[in-house]
């Protein structure tokens, strides 16, 4: 059974994502404060997070930037801060999707099923190690090493990355890049996949201005550049 870490203070939005939640099988933990919050993820390494941008005690932003100092757990931020610069903000910090509020239930769910599917390294099982220049992508386990040094990216990061670099030279255009690693492009923005390449590249500290892996096509989108 799979656990949700709830971090919302408003005490009926909380029971009603846990009510939908428990329907489908989910074990889930409340939290009303962004400190308490914090701990309980480290303490109980939920499989996904859903967080609230305006938290007392700890703003959510913090919470999920001291998450992210740790663990790559799938994050789900759910705010009344509904612009986009909100969420590409939210992105850019590690949140792996971002709902506005007001939001349906059956959205909120479908949202967290995504995720979690997104997370599952059975999906590339058996597929055979990539090499990229001097990364070594590991599809199984979901893990990337850059020369001896392991780097930590999100399950959308590392399927985002796997795309690009499966094809080096090949240019991918945002919408084919969501088709990708989303289930429905519909459910994002034309900006999600800046946020999350601009994540991948401070990752691997790649100077997007004299880039080593992934470059920038002007009006289109992104590329794996040929070693």
């Amino acid at each position: 059974m799979k656990t949700i870490l709830i971090i919302e203070d408003d005490a009926k939005i909380a029971e009603l994502m846990q009510l939908y939640l428990n329907k489908e099988d989910f074990r889930t933990v409340h939290s009303a404060t962004g400190s308490e919050g914090l701990e309980l993820a480290l303490k109980i390494h939920p499989d996904l997070v859903i967080l609230d941008r305006m938290l007392p005690e700890m703003e959510g932003l913090e919470v999920l930037r001291q998450l992210r100092t740790k663990y790559s757990t799938p994050v789900l931020i759910v705010s009344a801060k509904s612009d986009e610069i909100e969420k590409v903000v939210g992105l850019e910090v590690g949140a792996d999707d971002y709902l506005s509020k007001p939001f349906s239930p059956k959205e909120l769910v479908a949202r967290v099923k995504a995720i979690l599917r997104r997370s599952q390294p059975s999906e590339r099982a058996g597929q055979e190690t990539l090499h990229f220049q001097d990364l070594v992508l590991d599809p199984e386990k979901m893990s990337v090493t850059q020369a001896t040094k392991s780097i930590s990216l999100s399950a959308l990061e590392f399927k985002l990355l796997c795309t690009l670099a499966r094809h080096p030279g090949r240019v991918y255009s945002r919408e084919q890049l969501m088709q990708e690693v989303y289930e429905s492009a519909s459910l994002v923005f034309d900006r999600t996949v800046d946020a999350h390449i601009k994540n991948i590249r401070k990752k691997l500290k790649d100077n997007p201005k004299k880039p080593r892996y992934i470059a920038s096509v002007f009006g289109v989108g992104y590329k794996a550049l040929e070693s």
